[in-house]
């Protein structure tokens, strides 16, 4: 079978299930258990999330694990902007771009509604690019979050992120980038990218779905959406999903072994294909950025 919806979800690597098989049968342990097979299955959620954040450029401190890209949207646009209104009631405003994941766009949404937010939509041009121009007509000193994502699921166009971030924090706003989609293609170290927050899901990787990543940088603050035992730090209450962080770790570790090599085949064959139907199809044209995108997605 030839699989062409990656973009989509991914099936889950052997590599990445060998190494979840322990802690869904006998290494079954809550890490917050004291004993043996809580301090096993806590010593294991410690070695992923550090697996984690060796690959992104970070402390493991700064990693949160989650259910997914979408709570890690909702905990940076939500948490992030929350946290900073609490903090100085007068900034009661949300930057996104106009092609966000509707995690992140109905995340802003519902600080519109409910927390009395202004949400402040930054255009794309013909490519779906975001330019640091247009992103610098929106930002106002009441901006309490700006939230710009990596790539684009739909066209794959990839966005400047590292331009952007830094004219966000030229004016004290912190960044999130909905990286989602850029995992496993794209050069995730936050130091070099510059960004306060970060997303990822492990489905779009060869983990399983159920399994996401949120990195938030140390001193930025953030409000939790759920409460309860207090585990990651206090930022996502429940028991962990000690399999899936393992997951995760293991396919993000896996991809960024292989990263450039895979790009750069995938690249030439998504190029051929591109080729192929601008010749076979009168009247197609390619959207998206024609050289900044994504090598996996292919848009017309």
């Amino acid at each position: 079978m030839i699989f062409l919806d990656a973009a989509a979800t991914t099936p889950v690597r052997r590599e990445v299930l060998d190494a979840m098989w322990p802690y869904l049968t006998g290494e079954f342990g809550n890490p917050s258990s004291h004993h043996s097979l809580g301090e096993a299955a806590a010593s294991a959620l410690a070695a992923a999330r550090a697996s984690v954040a060796g690959v992104l450029g970070c402390r493991p401190g700064e990693i949160t694990f989650t259910s997914g890209g979408t709570e890690a949207d909702n905990l940076a646009v939500k948490g992030i902007a929350l946290a900073r209104q609490a903090a100085d009631p007068q900034l009661d405003r949300v930057v996104i771009s106009a092609v966000e994941h509707p995690a992140v766009e109905e995340s802003a949404r519902y600080l519109e509604r409910f927390h009395g937010f202004a949400v402040d939509v930054v255009p794309v041009d013909g490519t779906g690019l975001v330019t640091a121009e247009a992103l610098a007509g929106v930002l106002r000193p009441e901006t309490a979050l700006v939230s710009v994502m990596y790539a684009n699921n739909e066209v794959g166009t990839v966005q400047p992120v590292g331009r952007l971030a830094e004219l966000s924090h030229r004016q004290g706003i912190p960044f999130h980038t909905d990286a989602v989609q850029a995992a496993g293609w794209l050069p995730l170290d936050v130091r070099t990218l510059g960004v306060d927050a970060l997303s990822i899901s492990g489905h779009k990787l060869g983990a399983p779905k159920g399994c996401g990543v949120l990195y938030v940088r140390g001193r930025t603050r953030i409000e939790p959406l759920l409460h309860g035992g207090g585990q990651e730090r206090g930022r996502r209450s429940g028991t962990e999903n000690v399999a899936g962080a393992v997951g995760l770790a293991t396919a993000l570790t896996l991809a960024q072994s292989g990263q450039q090599q895979l790009a750069d085949h995938v690249s030439s064959l998504r190029d051929g294909f591109i080729r192929e139907v601008l010749r076979a199809v009168p009247g197609a044209v390619l959207t998206g950025h024609p050289t900044e995108r994504l090598p996996s997605v292919a848009s017309f």
